[in-house]
């Protein structure tokens, strides 16, 4: 559901409560998701980041496909990917209580998965 949604209210195993809101997706060299997360007392930025080659593993596509598809069909895959893969993330960082602000996720080919966090 929240695939369709900008926002969704999340309860984290540590029982505190969570409004996210989506509020972009970018693309440089890699693409982007930027999200809001507010609780009670806390109001902070998370990132999500993924390199081109993870995003055509994941989806499955090719080079050779890849040049096939419309660019905006193969951004919007990629961009509800990024968005599951990134909100899966950030449900187990907030269920463990994890709340550091400027924190970017980062999706490779190898490493699976890094956590980067920036200095404001």
């Amino acid at each position: 559901m929240f695939q369709q949604l900008n926002e969704f209210k999340y309860t984290a195993a540590t029982g505190k409560v969570y409004i996210v809101y989506f509020l972009k997706f970018w693309r440089t060299d890699d693409y982007f998701v930027k999200y809001q997360i507010r609780s009670s007392d806390k109001d902070f930025f998370w990132y999500g980041r993924m390199s081109e080659e993870r995003a055509r593993l994941d989806l499955k596509i090719s080079k050779k496909e890849k040049k096939s598809i419309a660019k905006e069909d193969i951004e919007n895959k990629i961009k509800d990917h990024l968005e599951t893969l990134f909100v899966s993330v950030m449900k187990k960082g907030l269920d463990k209580g994890f709340e550091e602000p400027h924190t970017e996720f980062v999706f490779h080919k190898e490493p699976f998965a890094s956590k980067r966090i920036h200095a404001e």
